[in-house]
């Protein structure tokens, strides 16, 4: 039974773990009446449950009886007969009541709803009955219906029960379900903090991992060889985009067009043209570095490329095949990537004098080794900054939680026990 908290009372501090003792010993004297009043009901509930069937039996055997003395008298006959019918109904039907072991508010209810069903509908069939049975046996029908109105008043009793002391036990009820929920709160958020605090530690490893590399890196980076090497190594990825943009812009679709059309047999192509077309669209760079100055297998792919669009085998937009035919006349005729070409072998030149050097080659192959390593750890720390908002996330919904459900449990218990109740931080 809940009390209203009236402001100005005295406030009790409570840690969560003692809190239902604490409750059970302020409000010992209310639980003990309410548990003696349940007991009793029950008591007596078993006691009634039992002793409808046992006059059932014995009225049924009196019918019995009867049935054999006063078979020569037809209305008493036929009204011992409808008798041992109607008790044997009866008896039947106190089967379905069965007394819990349990004693919470859910199997009180469950009990309470089975006994007054039994005893409507034990009153229903003896009303039934009744009308066969008179003038005899009057004495032993109204004890019968005594005994089914036995059954409707603990079952109203019953009712009462929960709806008036054996609210305080319900409380205490909910208050335990209350209490377990915080329980599975706090160990989620327990658990969550134990697995954010790990990602951190795993974080904090994989972000000085990350700057013990790029340190390494850095060293390695200021080795005069490696500078040359460096600068080498970008002038000529400079060159390489420069070759894709000016040389192969717009070509990639319609040369991949062309290679597919000749491999199926649509489009014929010399053997020399189409293995050459299958290098520059997997290594455009390499393969245009190692050609003669000149570039002469590069102007023979273009050149068919040229003609096939020229033939309308490739099926090409007006606007595509103009920038087709555009491209081929800088390539082939003007000789727009001489320039690009002479530049490149030049420094393919150096590159491949630096990778001489054992000196060399060996701390461009342990950079290559760091670049890799970093990039795993990398993607390890973009995956441990996802799992680290996650756990935050998980973290603070569940503090969210434990907090809403602290200010539940005080509110309930102030009312229950009608004083102020705080509950320290968890």
């Amino acid at each position: 039974m809940l009390h209203p908290y009236q402001p100005g009372s005295v406030m009790s501090q409570v840690q969560i773990e003692e809190l239902e003792g604490w409750l059970r010993h302020t409000l010992a004297s209310k639980l003990t009446q309410a548990e003696r009043e349940r007991d009793k009901l029950l008591a007596d509930v078993v006691k009634a449950v039992n002793a409808l069937p046992e006059y059932c039996n014995q009225l049924s055997k009196k019918a019995e009886q009867d049935m054999e003395s006063k078979h020569d008298n037809r209305a008493q006959y036929k009204a011992a007969k409808t008798l041992s019918r109607l008790t044997t109904l009866i008896a039947d039907m106190c089967k379905s009541v069965s007394v819990p072991n349990e004693k919470d508010t859910v199997a009180l209810r469950a009990l309470q709803r089975e006994l007054s069903k039994t005893a409507s509908e034990g009153a229903r069939i003896r009303g039934e009955y009744l009308n066969q049975i008179r003038p005899f046996y009057i004495i032993d029908t109204m004890t019968l219906g005594g005994n089914i109105d036995k059954l409707r008043r603990l079952s109203d009793e019953l009712h009462n029960f929960l709806m008036g002391r054996g609210a305080l036990l319900k409380s205490f009820e909910d208050l335990d379900e209350k209490l377990k929920s915080m329980g599975k709160v706090r160990s989620i958020r327990d658990s969550v903090s134990a697995q954010r605090k790990t990602v951190e530690e795993k974080l904090a490893d994989a972000t000085k991992t990350d700057g013990h590399l790029r340190q390494q890196v850095d060293e390695i980076r200021q080795n005069q060889k490696m500078k040359e090497y460096i600068r080498i190594d970008r002038e000529l990825r400079n060159l390489r985009v420069e070759l894709l943009r000016t040389g192969f812009s717009r070509l990639g679709r319609p040369l991949r067009k062309l290679a597919s059309l000749s491999e199926r047999g649509s489009y014929p192509l010399p053997l020399e043209v189409r293995e050459s077309t299958k290098e520059y669209l997997r290594r455009p760079f390499a393969t245009f570095i190692n050609e003669q100055e000149g570039y002469p297998k590069l102007k023979s792919v273009i050149s068919a490329l040229s003609q096939a669009v020229a033939s309308g085998k490739l099926a090409l937009k007006q606007r595509e095949a103009k920038k087709v035919t555009d491209r081929t006349e800088q390539v082939v005729s003007h000789n727009s990537l001489l320039a690009i070409q002479t530049k490149a072998k030049n420094l393919k030149q150096k590159y491949d004098q630096c990778m001489i050097d054992s000196e060399t080659a060996s701390l461009v192959q342990e950079m290559k080794r760091l670049r890799q390593k970093g990039r795993a750890n990398l993607t390890l720390k973009n995956e441990l900054d996802d799992e680290l908002r996650r756990s935050v996330e998980t973290e603070t919904k569940s503090i969210d939680q434990t907090s809403v459900l602290k200010g539940e449990i005080e509110d309930f218990s102030s009312k229950l026990a009608g004083v102020k109740v705080k509950i320290p931080p968890p």
